[in-house]
């Protein structure tokens, strides 16, 4: 092969793999993940019962409890060891037990309190049980106070006020309906979105170094280079786009803020990425061990980037390594311009930093081998 023009529509045409990670590999595990969220909320998550007072209102709490489509209560438990021993094991994500003496407490109106432990190691679910328990706990607390009162000669108006004077009603500040396809499937998917990135960006590279011979000045190699993965860099940034798309149709999402700066925060976010893959080849100039970094250092970008977990609340290290993803700093500018509606000025720090990720590029650029040897064990037959 000729070491001149050799483009990156080339390297298309020649690597299937490559055409399917720029072309419909990304938009198909997008709708795969719409489609798995798509009913926005967790249905039947199974909760453990332990019953050890067998009163008709333990079991007006358990239907309570049932009636939510969030909980699925059916399955007794004789004993809170074997409870407990089946929350260990994964069977239940959460376990409720209702104490002896608890229809009496109630009819006595000595407020008699019913436990319930949940997994915490499944953070979104666990947190979703308890807000489902907790909300229709209360909705039981306040019916029974109604028709204790309601006995005790209280008109109905009455009974009402006083077992109930202070009705919460919690909502989402930015995601009314709970959804979870909302708030999962748009984190989820810019984190996927890079690594897709970055494997496509070094299968091209790959390609040119074992099949082309970069050249020596500075110059010819950016060229060379500009010309190499500028074709798979409109793509990748063109995939971005379809999934802003995919998201608006299938799951209602509706920036509050200019979707401008979200197509200039995803052009920015492949070229910082592809920035860092040609940073790493330079640096080890090995097909393997690059993608082994690659993977190593990309894959933990969905715990780290601080949706799921405040990002004020982790230790040093995962700070750092968040920092030093560019999805962190994409996924804060998708958040503010998005669910805030924010000004420029707040969209302006993650807009640069992504910048910043373009500071070793020269480097990279020289340190790039010209050429790397094709190793037959390396090869993957298509």
């Amino acid at each position: 092969m000729a070491t001149n023009n050799v483009t990156g529509w080339q390297a298309l045409r020649r690597q299937p793999w490559l055409l399917a990670l720029v072309g419909w590999l990304p938009p198909v595990l997008t709708l795969l993940l719409i489609a798995i969220f798509a009913l926005g909320t967790p249905q039947s998550l199974p909760i453990g019962v332990v019953d050890l007072d067998h009163t008709a209102e333990a079991r007006a709490l358990q239907r309570h409890l049932d009636a939510s489509p969030a909980l699925d209560v059916r399955h007794p438990y004789a004993s809170p060891s074997e409870g407990a021993v089946a929350l260990q094991r994964g069977e239940v994500l959460a376990l409720l037990i209702i104490p002896n003496d608890f229809g009496r407490d109630l009819r006595l109106s000595l407020s008699p309190e019913a436990v319930a432990f949940y997994n915490s190691q499944y953070l979104l679910a666990g947190k979703f049980i308890a807000s489902a328990v907790t909300q229709s706990s209360m909705t039981f607390a306040a019916e029974t106070g109604v028709a204790l009162r309601l006995g005790q000669g209280y008109a109905l108006p009455e009974a009402v006020a006083a077992a109930a004077p202070v009705r919460p009603q919690i909502t989402a500040l930015y995601n009314a309906g709970m959804s979870y396809a909302l708030f999962l499937v748009t984190t989820i998917t810019p984190a996927l979105w890079q690594i897709m990135i970055v494997v496509a960006t070094l299968l091209t590279l790959y390609w040119r170094l074992e099949n082309a011979p970069l050249p020596d000045g500075y110059l010819a190699r950016s060229h060379a280079l500009w010309q190499l993965l500028m074709p798979i860099s409109l793509l990748l940034w063109l995939q971005g786009l379809i999934t802003l798309g995919l998201f608006h149709y299938f799951l209602g999402w509706t920036p509050e803020g200019s979707v401008g700066w979200l197509i200039v925060g995803m052009a920015l976010m492949v070229l910082a990425i592809q920035s860092m893959a040609m940073l790493i080849l330079a640096v080890v100039a090995n097909k393997v061990r690059a993608l082994s970094l690659c993977a190593a250092y990309l894959a933990p970008a969905f715990a780290f980037m601080g949706i799921t977990f405040p990002r004020g609340d982790m230790n040093m290290l995962a700070r750092l390594w968040g920092n030093l993803m560019p999805s962190t700093h994409y996924i804060e500018l998708q958040v503010a311009v998005a669910d805030h509606g924010a000004p420029l000025a707040t969209l302006l720090p993650p807009l640069l930093t992504l910048l910043l990720f373009l500071i070793p590029l020269p480097f990279a650029i020289r340190a790039l081998p010209k050429q790397l040897t094709v190793d037959p064990t390396e090869q993957v037959s298509t």
